[in-house]
């Protein structure tokens, strides 16, 4: 393996992709070709980044490269919003699958160095299919925000069951409760904090590319701003090329299982994010109780002896698929429209 100490110099006309670990304070960088493999480290901070970048244009690099990162909790979307906006071809790949191709090594190596060799080779190799990285700062911004209200609406469901089964068992036991009010108060305040981070989730500015999509989507009756707003975050960065990829991308296609001749779903996959999923349910209980085509499925799925879930699930698959033919024929939605 060739370190390098700096890039000046270099011709970079055969390198066939670029791998990056990012990590909280360094990235290690793997030019990659068929020839040689270069290495190089630079620091994970704006300035380092954009000389990064600039080193690579006057070396002669050319646009097409793609830089395949993975997609490191917060730390590597610095990186990748900065090349981006550079106009370099930024790839996300999702951290199972660098961990599942480590397995197949015979050494199991893993260390920074390999890390970004093992990711530029998945794209020469095989993840070609990889999309590009298209969120800008808005959308980051307003997905953190929607995280910090999924947060802040699970910890106040736990304080409140913690809370009432306290209460109970003080009614039991003749037990006072004065001394635990404060736990209420802040229950109070955490409920003032969620509808504030609501407020600020709904009334967010977007980008002007990005307006038109969260019109549509707020067009849905019975489907609320906020949850508009969560979806927009959810698939507005996205283009998906089939309704089956976009149902993939929350999760909710099932697991499937196949043994001989025999093949069956089994459970839906529920790896992602577990609010969204909770906000889409929501918008379909209210589509089965006031639209007489959703309210049909709902029913012939529990006259098939299905789960009450299942039946539900069924009409959040139709809503997504809804949203994503409203998207793609740029389209409002039409309450009219028969659904079955």
């Amino acid at each position: 393996m060739k370190r390098l100490s700096s890039l000046t110099g270099l011709n970079l006309n055969s390198i066939e992709a670029i791998g990056l670990d990012v990590a909280k304070e360094k990235i290690d960088i793997c030019l990659f070709s068929s020839q040689q493999s270069l290495f190089y480290r630079i620091a994970n901070n704006s300035q380092a980044i954009s000389q990064f970048s600039t080193d690579l244009t006057k070396n002669g690099l050319l646009k097409t490269v793609p830089f395949v990162l993975e997609s490191t909790w917060i730390y590597h979307l610095q990186c990748a919003l900065q090349l981006a906006d550079d106009w370099w071809d930024v790839k996300e790949i999702n951290p199972i699958i660098t961990h599942q191709q480590i397995g197949y090594t015979i050494r199991w190596t893993k260390t920074d160095t390999t890390d970004s060799l093992l990711l530029a080779e998945l794209w020469v190799t095989k993840w070609k299919k990889l999309h590009s990285f298209k969120r800008n700062r808005k959308i980051i911004e307003l997905r953190k925000k929607v995280g910090l209200l999924a947060w802040v609406e699970k910890t106040m469901q736990a304080i409140k069951a913690q809370y009432d089964s306290y209460v109970k068992s003080a009614r039991i036991l003749w037990i006072n409760t004065n001394d635990v009010d404060f736990v209420r108060k802040s229950l109070e305040d955490l409920n003032k904090c969620k509808k504030e981070l609501e407020k600020s989730i709904i009334f967010e500015s977007v980008d002007e590319g990005w307006t038109r999509r969260i019109e549509i989507i707020d067009s849905i009756t019975w489907i609320s701003p906020l949850i508009a707003k969560i979806c927009y975050t959810t698939f507005a960065s996205n283009d998906f090329e089939s309704k089956k990829q976009m149902l993939a991308y929350v999760w909710l296609d099932p697991k499937l299982r196949q043994s001989w001749t025999k093949s069956w779903s089994y459970k839906m996959s529920k790896r992602w994010n577990a609010f969204t999923r909770k906000k889409l349910f929501q918008a379909a209980f209210c589509w089965i109780q006031h639209y007489k085509q959703y309210n049909y499925i709902y029913n012939r799925e529990i006259e098939k002896w299905k789960h009450h879930f299942e039946a539900v699930l069924t009409v959040v698959k139709k809503m997504i698929y809804t949203i994503r033919s409203l998207i793609k024929k740029n389209e409002m939605f039409d309450p009219n429209y028969c659904a079955m």
